[in-house]
């Protein structure tokens, strides 16, 4: 497939620093220290490394380490070095280990509200009692709970992704446009494709250039204009059934293995809470199922009590024209023609046998409205106010034609 142009507008610029989350005064105040202490550092060292401008977090970090590394080298060769050079390079150390131990403990810190942000939201997934509104869900989830910009669900369908939901942060209508864009675009997972590897090998993959990695399927990436991602398969029992990729479109950050690995925990924990949800709407049906049966089971048992309290009636007060009709049908079968017909007879057995109407009508190969006449005709013969009454009746009429 050709060239395909962005649904939304052109790629932010590079990562800018501070971080994963929205800037707090703890990092503002950590920030204006760092760019201090590498501005000594390049003072002190006559360093060309610094330039003067913080960029992504980890490149920051990366840089007040090789600045400790740095300090420290000149301090062990400080033969020369006077008293006041010494003790200023001992000072600028002294601030760069401590950066080093704040970077640290801000990313405990930042880890830890992360995996406390997921599960709250793996928590609100699991009380979602609705498949389809739990696949809905997700990438919003994955968004607001893990901190992406952009998450999309895909389900594995015959060797193809078809997307399932997407999310952007405060920008329903691009999510919309690149849900209805890859629904007309299913990815066909051939050997070249990173899914495919996810799927062989069972793990997340990150992707930080998909601009120009080979393994990633062009037509959506393009679309979505996609510079970095995460990938992680949805694989309860084992099984691969979908995917879950995310971004950090809006923060203009590339992603890092910590985003792959939040992103790896958010499909393993929403895989079991999916597997669970499919289970419990099947347990409902068949519960709802069960409870259809066992409401006809107690209309049948009603019916049929009814049926036994009218048998009690007709021997309690018209046991006179019950008897004469049991004469009728036990003397001959031509007496019991002046009863019922013959056809009425097999109506009526298939009636005692709990037909309906519509199954008379196909077992004797009629119409449903010429067994309602014949219904009639029965209930008028066998002077009964209902079918129940008249089953009854004439079970009561056979055995005791059947005694005589």
């Amino acid at each position: 497939m050709g060239e395909v142009a962005p649904l939304r507008a052109a790629s932010p610029p590079a990562a800018a620093w501070p971080p994963r989350v929205s800037a707090t005064a703890t990092d503002l105040r950590l920030g204006v220290r760092t760019v201090e202490a590498l501005d000594r550092a390049a003072r002190v060292l006559d360093w060309d490394v610094w330039d003067g401008e913080a960029d992504a977090e980890r490149a920051t970090r990366s840089l007040v380490s090789v600045a400790c590394a740095a300090v420290k080298d000149r301090i062990r060769d400080a033969g020369e070095l006077g008293r006041d050079a010494l003790v200023e390079l001992c000072e600028l150390l002294v601030d760069l280990e401590e950066l080093r131990r704040d970077f640290d403990t801000a990313e405990v810190a930042d880890r830890l509200q992360a995996l406390t942000g997921m599960q709250a939201g793996l928590a609100r997934l699991r009380g979602v009692a609705s498949v389809s509104a739990m696949l809905d869900l997700a990438p919003l989830e994955v968004c607001r709970s893990c901190g992406f910009d952009r998450a999309i669900l895909f389900r594995l369908h015959d060797s193809q992704l078809v997307a399932e939901a997407v999310h952007y942060e405060n920008d329903p209508d691009g999510a919309a446009e690149l849900l209805g864009f890859a629904r007309e675009n299913p990815v066909a997972l051939t050997h070249m494709l990173l899914e495919t590897e996810m799927v062989r090998r069972r793990i997340p993959m990150q992707v930080p250039d998909a601009k120009n990695d080979p393994r990633v399927y062009r037509p959506i990436a393009d679309a979505c204009d996609t510079f970095s991602y995460v990938a992680a398969p949805i694989m309860p029992e084992g099984r691969v059934i979908g995917f879950l990729h995310a971004d950090r479109y809006y923060q203009r950050r590339i992603v890092d293995e910590f985003d792959r690995e939040m992103l790896w925990a958010f499909a393993e924990g929403f895989g079991y809470a999916f597997e669970r949800t499919v289970l419990t709407e099947r347990m409902r049906a068949q519960r709802d199922q069960v409870r259809g049966m066992v409401q006809s089971t107690e209309q049948l048992m009603n019916e049929l009590c009814d049926t036994e309290i009218a048998v009690a009636t007709v021997e309690g007060e018209n046991s006179a024209t019950v008897g004469r009709a049991a004469a009728m049908l036990a003397s001959s079968p031509s007496r019991m023609d002046q009863l019922l017909t013959r056809r009425e007879v097999e109506v009526i057995k298939l009636m005692a046998a709990g037909e309906t109407n519509a199954g008379i009508a196909n077992r004797l190969v009629i119409s449903e409205g010429t067994v309602k006449s014949h219904a009639k005709h029965i209930l008028r013969k066998l002077r009964a106010a209902n079918r129940a009454e008249a089953v009854s009746r004439y079970l009561r009429i056979s055995a005791l034609g059947d005694r005589q």
